[in-house]
């Protein structure tokens, strides 16, 4: 099969669904084409170059075409309407590639619209995803009017229905996302099939043999923590949003009562955010890495904690074996399903109190197992894409029996 995935934005280094899902349908003999624009992602941020930059470069890059990962990555220039990204010269370059396949990640995007509008034309299946969790949701994560709830009504039973009518599926990525797709976009319900973001197994997993145990070792002495350290870790932007400074003042509270916890937080943020870090006692911050150079920081520490918000590190930490803390508000609870906990989101004092219940090797050793086994089982990219595929085909099949 011929399919191209659209994505509004890339970067390279980072192991987001647009990095990971057209590697993992590439590796299954499919031809992939990946579309995306010449921006990184968050890069409209007021504080990017503060916090992406260091890391992923200029939020805009060349335009360019070019093999990456087994799939053939095409950047077009960026453009914005009514403060949404679109991409420039997309429906030409569709009629270009002229795929079976056309898979899209945001259901709410112009990019989208284009998708579904050339799908008259050029005759392809086309299938949508959707990010959206309640906790970054404007009409549910913020008060809103009438007017807004009006706003969103209307776009559900006009161009929202509109494009689910010319789509094959839409996959959120949780059940809080269905409900999103469902009664803010406009998706029937018929056509949702909630699908997980994934994890790569094969570069996330735990230290398992003696080389692996060694560089665990070394690492954390590298960072400054003693064998005996139990470290909780947390990956990604250091802002308010996602609130790591509730991480830091948990440990805090551990660390003066003399606990062996410490806190490890590889990213970057204002340097605000960054300061206050590591102002409080336990804690070190390290910049951002290469996504292929993550699971030695995963595998060096024990526990992994994000306050706020769904995050795909939550997944790459449990396939290297760490039991995982997340906020109570998050609707991924099968994310933690016996292999972590929740806590009150935004109260450090719980916080401390999930963590200090972690203190025993035997508890976390269990949530490992577990972890690491549903991880493979049901979050592997591999296992997804496989799936994926199976979908694109029987769609297919039905285009050449005229259904």
């Amino acid at each position: 099969m011929k399919i191209v995935i659209i994505s509004d934005w890339f970067a390279e280094r980072m192991g987001y669904a647009e990095n990971c899902l057209p590697k993992a349908i590439a590796l299954l003999e499919q031809q992939v084409h990946l579309v995306t624009s010449n921006v990184q992602p968050y890069f409209d941020l007021p504080e990017y170059k503060e916090t992406y930059e260091p890391f992923i470069g200029p939020g805009v890059v060349a335009c360019e075409t070019r093999q990456i990962d087994g799939y053939t990555l095409h950047r077009l220039p960026y453009a914005k309407i009514a403060g949404r990204l679109r991409i420039q010269g997309l429906g030409a370059k569709l009629d270009a590639l002229r795929p079976q396949i056309v898979q899209t990640f945001d259901t709410f995007s112009w990019t989208t619209v284009e998708a579904a509008l050339a799908r008259a034309f050029l005759g392809y299946r086309l299938f949508l995803e959707s990010h959206l969790h309640a906790s970054v949701f404007p009409p549910l994560s913020q008060p809103t009017g009438i007017r807004q709830q009006l706003k969103w009504r209307i776009y559900a039973a006009t161009l929202g229905r509109w494009i689910s009518a010319v789509s094959e599926k839409c996959y959120p990525i949780s059940p809080d996302a269905a409900e999103i797709a469902v009664r803010f976009l406009g998706i029937q319900r018929q056509k949702i099939q909630v699908c997980s973001l994934g994890v790569d197994t094969d570069l996330f997993k735990p230290a398992q043999d003696e080389s692996s145990q060694q560089a665990r070792l070394k690492l954390r002495a590298q960072l400054g923590f003693a064998p005996t350290d139990i470290v909780c870790i947390y990956t990604g932007r250091f802002s308010a949003d996602k609130d790591p400074l509730c991480l830091a003042r948990a440990i805090d509270r551990l660390f003066v009562r003399g606990e062996a916890f410490r806190g490890l937080f590889v990213g970057n943020g204002t340097e605000a955010q960054v300061n206050a870090i590591r102002a409080h006692p336990g804690c070190i911050t390290h910049p951002f890495v290469p996504v292929q150079a993550l699971p030695p920081f995963y595998r060096a520490a024990d526990i992994g904690v994000w306050p706020r918000q769904e995050s795909t590190s939550q997944l790459d930490a449990a396939a290297c074996g760490l039991p995982i803390i997340l906020s109570n508000r998050v609707q991924v609870r099968e994310r933690v399903d016996g292999n972590g906990l929740v806590y009150a989101e935004g109260d450090p004092d719980d916080l401390a109190r999930q963590i200090h219940s972690l203190a025993h090797t035997e508890i976390r050793r269990q949530m490992s197992e577990i972890g690491v086994r549903r991880m493979r089982e049901r979050f592997s990219w591999n296992r997804i894409a496989r799936e994926r595929v199976d979908d694109y085909q029987v769609a297919l099949e039905r285009q050449r029996a005229g259904k």
